[in-house]
């Protein structure tokens, strides 16, 4: 995932190219595009997930263990806190965090949202889930489900 500043940069640069020529181009440079697809794919491929049993990210997480290992198998689509919850189980940075919301097709930490801005610093302060529904608790948001 890219910083702010640079993703600004880059949308200047993509809001001038007009042929695919030039498209094809923008997308070879590996910076501005990866190879995952999928949030399974992706989440499996980072080392902190990868240093984690299958057992480890269950109880990290707080996620159940016949769901998560449908989420893992295809057969059930994670719902946004659930992202979250695996997400903030193993560690992921914020930038990690939001590139596996965009791949599971679900909305983005939007910094207007009250609950949003609470995760946001859970995720930067590397809170647990409990420590992170502990904070929502305290503000009065809606703990991870």
């Amino acid at each position: 995932m890219l910083d702010e500043s640079t993703t600004k940069k880059l949308n200047d640069i993509l809001s001038h190219i007009n042929d695919t020529k030039a498209m094809e181009s923008f997308m070879s440079n590996p910076k501005i595009t990866d190879e995952y697809k999928t949030f399974i794919k992706y989440y499996r491929s980072l080392p902190q997930v990868q240093a984690l049993t299958d057992s480890d990210l269950i109880n990290l997480s707080g996620i159940e263990k016949s769901y998560y290992y449908q989420i893992f198998k295809g057969t059930r689509n994670p719902s946004r806190d659930k992202v979250l919850r695996l997400c903030i189980g193993a560690g992921l940075s914020m930038r990690e965090t939001t590139r596996a919301l965009e791949l599971s097709q679900l909305a983005p930490l939007y910094p207007k949202n009250r609950r949003d801005i609470i995760i946001s610093v859970a995720i930067n302060q590397h809170a647990s889930v409990l420590d992170t529904d502990t904070l929502l608790d305290k503000y009065n948001e809606e703990p991870l489900s």
